[in-house]
C-alpha cells in the first residue's frame, strides 16, 4: 500500500483564530493552531519548510481619545502584548522545528558581519571589508584600492505612499566608489563622522559570478556571465530584463565545497543561496549567504528541479 503523507502550507493570509501551548512532563512540549483553513499540531509535523513571511499576531487597536496620558499607557500597555505575541511567535517555530526542518524564522535576521567573519573562519577567501562611521578610517581604507564598494549591512526595501498617486520605493544597492568619491564625500561632510555605520569592500575584479543554491549536502551551483553589461557589472542583481545576462550549470571544486559546507554548519544554516565570485586570477572569492534568498530562476535556468529536491527532503522521515 503506498504510503502517502499529508502537506500543510500556511501563508501570511492564513487566518490564525487560536494558539495554545503545552508543556508536560510526560508529553513534552507541543503548540497546537486553530486556524481558518483548520487545525495543526506539533505533534504530526514530521519536517518543516520555512520560506519567508510569519504567523500574524494578534491585531492592534485604534485610539480616538484625547487625553495623551491615558493614550501613553495604552500604548505601553500594547507594545507589552506585542512583545509577547513576537515570543509565543518563536515558540511555534520552535515547536515546528523539532521534527526536522529546511531554513528556520530566525534566519530573517542573518548578520552579514558574522558570515563573513565565519566564512573566513572556514578558509573561504573573502574581500578585505570595513564596517565604520569614522572618515579618516574610510580615507585610509579606500586609499589601498582603486576602487571599493559600499552596501548594506542590513537594510530591508520599502514602499510606501507619499501622495496621492505617488509611490515611493526605497533601497540600497551595491555601489562601486573611487577614492575621489570618497574624498569628496569627505569634504563635503567637513571631516566630521557619518551619523551611521556602513559596509565598505574592495572591489574584486570578477571573470563571472556563481548563485550558489545549498541544500544540506548538495550544491546547485551557476555561473553568471554579467560582466559585458555595464548595468550588471557591479552586482548582477542590478538585472538588466532587456539584455540578460547569459546563466549556465557549474561544477564547484570539491576543495571550495568542503569549505562552503564548513561555513554553513558553522552557523546552523541547512540552506541558502550564496553569491561568490570567480576572478581573472582563478580564484573563489565570498560575497554572502541568504537563507530564503531566491532559488527559482537557477532551478529553471539550469535545469536543476531544486522544487523537486526539496520535496523529497521533506517527505523524508528521518532528520
Amino acid at each position: 500500500m503506498e504510503n502517502k503523507k499529508k502537506i500543510c502550507r500556511i501563508n501570511n493570509e492564513t487566518d490564525i483564530q487560536g494558539i495554545s501551548f503545552k508543556i508536560s512532563n510526560t508529553e513534552g512540549f507541543s503548540v497546537g493552531l486553530s486556524t481558518d483553513q483548520g487545525n495543526i499540531n506539533s505533534k504530526d509535523i514530521k519536517k518543516f519548510w520555512y520560506r519567508r513571511g510569519n504567523f500574524k499576531s494578534n491585531k492592534g487597536f485604534t485610539l480616538s481619545m484625547q487625553d495623551t496620558k491615558l493614550k501613553e499607557m495604552i500604548f505601553r500597555i500594547q507594545d507589552n502584548f506585542q512583545r509577547e505575541n513576537e515570543r509565543m511567535i518563536d515558540n511555534v517555530y520552535s515547536a515546528f522545528e523539532k521534527g526536522g526542518r529546511i531554513n528556520r524564522f530566525q534566519e530573517n535576521i542573518t548578520n552579514k558581519v558574522h558570515n563573513l567573519s565565519m566564512a573566513h573562519n572556514a578558509g573561504l577567501k573573502i574581500p578585505e571589508t570595513l564596517v565604520t562611521n569614522n572618515i579618516n578610517e574610510l580615507l585610509s581604507f579606500s586609499a589601498r584600492y582603486d576602487s571599493i564598494i559600499t552596501k548594506d549591512i542590513e537594510f530591508n526595501s520599502f514602499q510606501f505612499t507619499y501622495e496621492e498617486g505617488s509611490e515611493v520605493y526605497i533601497h540600497q544597492p551595491v555601489l562601486k566608489l573611487s577614492r575621489s568619491d570618497i574624498q569628496n564625500q569627505s569634504i563635503k561632510n567637513n571631516g566630521k563622522e557619518f551619523s551611521h555605520f556602513s559596509m565598505y569592500q574592495e572591489y574584486t575584479e570578477k571573470k563571472y559570478e556563481l548563485r550558489i543554491f545549498y541544500l544540506k549536502p548538495k550544491f546547485y551551483t551557476m555561473a553568471i556571465f554579467s560582466q559585458a553589461n555595464e548595468k550588471t557589472k557591479t552586482d548582477f542583481r542590478n538585472y538588466d530584463n532587456e539584455k540578460p545576462n547569459r546563466c549556465v550549470p557549474y561544477q564547484l571544486p570539491k576543495e571550495i565545497e568542503v569549505k562552503l559546507t564548513s561555513f554553513m554548519q558553522s552557523i546552523d544554516m541547512n540552506s541558502g543561496s550564496i553569491d561568490m565570485i570567480f576572478t581573472p586570477e582563478k580564484e573563489y572569492v565570498f560575497l554572502e549567504v541568504n537563507p530564503i534568498g531566491q532559488f527559482q530562476w537557477l532551478s529553471k535556468c539550469c535545469n536543476y528541479d531544486i522544487e523537486r529536491q526539496i520535496a523529497f527532503d521533506l517527505l523524508k522521515e528521518e532528520i
